[in-house]
């Protein structure tokens, strides 16, 4: 009886490397050379497994007495019944056994905008480079800056994006066959500008509404805004499991996240980049209310009754900071309280020669 068997040798993401066509059976599985599939694993033996009909003509495989066996959902058994979907464990390699008659599943809709390749993506990103390189350092420019100013920061942001776009295509040639340069060059250039935007728009809107967090933590969003640049650069060089990348990227970026915070609170003792807004715009931007004189003396009296109350419950921090305030500075009482015991015209009495 002649059947067509595929035994197909697939990767830990679940990637075929290798298909193998068998027209009869048993298939026998391992390292010798007078199997019908060679395996290039150390874990497996000469001769590790075989694929056959049981009794009630079932396809099968089965261990042949090796010594790691054959895993099945982290269950190790001397035979399994095979599955087109099951993935059985032969020492480190992966395998799946599928028969002619196996049903795929249904064609995936192209949703790739394949008129979005080339020279229009990398256009776009220069365009968008070359605003915001312009706008930025229009925006930095307290004086009237000189058009070599502004040339060396275009020059600048262009040899960066062209440079990392660069890094980003050659990989993906090396994995995917597929350089795609002008659409990296439109992602890193779209991330610059939206890093640009973030900077400028999040002073604008906090000094507008009062909302200190965007700007005391404004470091955080950025790292968000790099993963997010990552994942379309990763989708874009090959990467077929965005759900686990997204998984990822999100994970480096909390931990990144949480590293800041630690280095600013053992820093400054708090959790924020800034302790204070820093950035003052024209009051005409103002859309919250503005604080009545009566408020703020009222701040600053709250303010002031927690200052007393945590020098009355560490009395001896307050006496210590004034200690290393007087040994900083020891000319400051100290030098002015001999000075004023001693008069200048008061006369000095000599010493005996007895």
């Amino acid at each position: 009886m002649s059947h067509s068997i595929f035994v197909e040798q697939l990767t830990p993401d679940g990637e075929v490397l290798h298909r193998s066509k068998v027209t009869h059976l048993p298939i026998t599985i391992g390292r010798a050379y007078d199997n019908d599939i060679i395996l290039d694993d150390p874990h497996t033996a000469a001769h590790h497994a075989q694929i056959e009909l049981n009794q009630l003509d079932e396809l099968i495989i089965a261990d042949l007495g090796s010594y790691n066996g054959i895993t099945y959902a982290n269950t190790r058994e001397n035979f399994f019944v095979v599955g087109g979907d099951n993935i059985y464990r032969l020492g480190h390699t992966r395998l799946r056994i599928r028969t002619a008659n196996y049903k795929v599943a249904a064609e995936v809709t192209d949703l790739t905008n394949h008129r979005w390749e080339g020279l229009l993506p990398a256009l776009t990103g220069l365009a968008l480079l070359l605003v915001t390189g312009l706008l930025s350092t229009w925006l930095a420019d307290l004086n009237q800056g000189t058009l070599s100013k502004y040339l060396l920061e275009l020059v600048s942001v262009f040899g960066f994006a062209i440079g990392w776009s660069g890094i980003w295509a050659l990989f993906g040639k090396l994995f995917t066959g597929h350089a795609r340069f002008g659409r990296h060059l439109f992602i890193a250039s779209a991330g610059l500008a939206f890093l640009e935007l973030w900077e400028h728009l999040s002073g604008l809107v906090a000094y507008a509404f009062s909302w200190e967090a965007l700007l005391t933590f404004s470091v955080h969003p950025l790292i968000f805004i790099c993963a997010i640049v990552l994942y379309f650069h990763f989708l874009t060089a090959g990467n077929k499991r965005p759900n686990r990348l997204k998984i990822y990227l999100a994970a480096i970026a909390i931990l990144g996240s949480a590293i800041t915070m630690t280095k600013e609170y053992q820093a400054s003792n708090h959790l924020s980049d800034e302790l204070y807004m820093s950035r003052i715009y024209p009051p005409a931007v103002r859309i919250s209310r503005d604080h009545s004189l009566e408020e703020f003396m009222a701040d600053m009296q709250s303010l002031k009754e927690k200052v007393d109350g945590e020098r009355k419950d560490n009395p001896e921090k307050d006496g210590a900071e004034k200690k290393s305030s007087e040994k900083d500075n020891p000319d400051q009482d100290g030098g002015d309280a001999v000075e004023s015991d001693a008069p200048a015209d008061t006369p000095t009495k000599p010493e005996s020669n007895n």
